[in-house]
């Protein structure tokens, strides 16, 4: 969950050569936290598709209240015992509820081998392939869970990501995304850790200090 088997010394060595990412090495910036099985990481990312952060949350909220049990996120099983229209109604999943429906059912009746298309002997770019396979995944997902397994080769291009970089780099100009994506070729396996730095950097320094009172 902490990626703590993902080294990062490749990427802090390039961060070194930037000024603008100089802080990186010193604030330990650089591992990212996952859910305790790929299931729950597949299932979180299908939630946040066209939708907002909070809604996100909700949802995602009421899928561990509905299936879950004592608060612990739903494994494969105990999502499927349900019908995709009670996990629309209940959870407010909408249209996914069908995708992690589907998934969870897949993973029981084993059309779906999560450890064949996880296996971390393929290149970067077969497992981007698989991780497409999967119900309700796309590029944006597959770019999403390469970083949960520490491969950054591919950034995950959504509205939020758009909005940065049009707004960090470009003055606010419209550009394509072909355009913003080359900014962060230089990064080379490390690209989506390197936009990443930046977006979390912004909301980092809007955060108002803690404040310190004496004893």
């Amino acid at each position: 969950m902490f990626q703590l088997h993902v080294d990062m010394t490749d990427f802090i060595g390039v961060a070194r050569k930037s000024p603008d990412h100089e802080w990186v090495e010193r604030a330990g910036f650089g591992r990212l936290l996952c859910g305790s099985t790929l299931f729950e990481d597949v299932v979180k990312i299908i939630t946040t598709t066209n939708t907002t952060w909070r809604q996100t949350m909700r949802m995602v909220q009421l899928l561990v209240a509905k299936c879950g049990r004592g608060g612990a996120f739903p494994d494969p099983k105990e999502v499927a015992r349900f019908r995709v229209d009670e996990l629309q109604r209940d959870c407010r999943l909408g249209y996914r509820a069908k995708s992690i429906h589907v998934l969870a059912s897949g993973i029981l009746d084993q059309s779906i081998n999560l450890g064949e298309i996880a296996d971390p002997s393929q290149s970067t770019e077969e497992l981007f392939a698989s991780y497409c396979e999967l119900p309700g995944i796309g590029p944006y997902g597959a770019a999403h869970l390469l970083a949960m397994d520490g491969r950054h080769d591919f950034i995950a291009v959504d509205s939020e990501f758009r909005r940065f970089v049009r707004e960090t780099h470009h003055n606010g100009r419209k550009v394509s995304d072909k355009t913003m994506l080359r900014r962060y070729t230089k990064w080379g396996k490390w690209k989506y850790l390197a936009y990443w730095s930046e977006l979390w950097k912004t909301v980092a320094d809007s955060l108002q200090p803690l404040e310190v009172v004496d004893n």
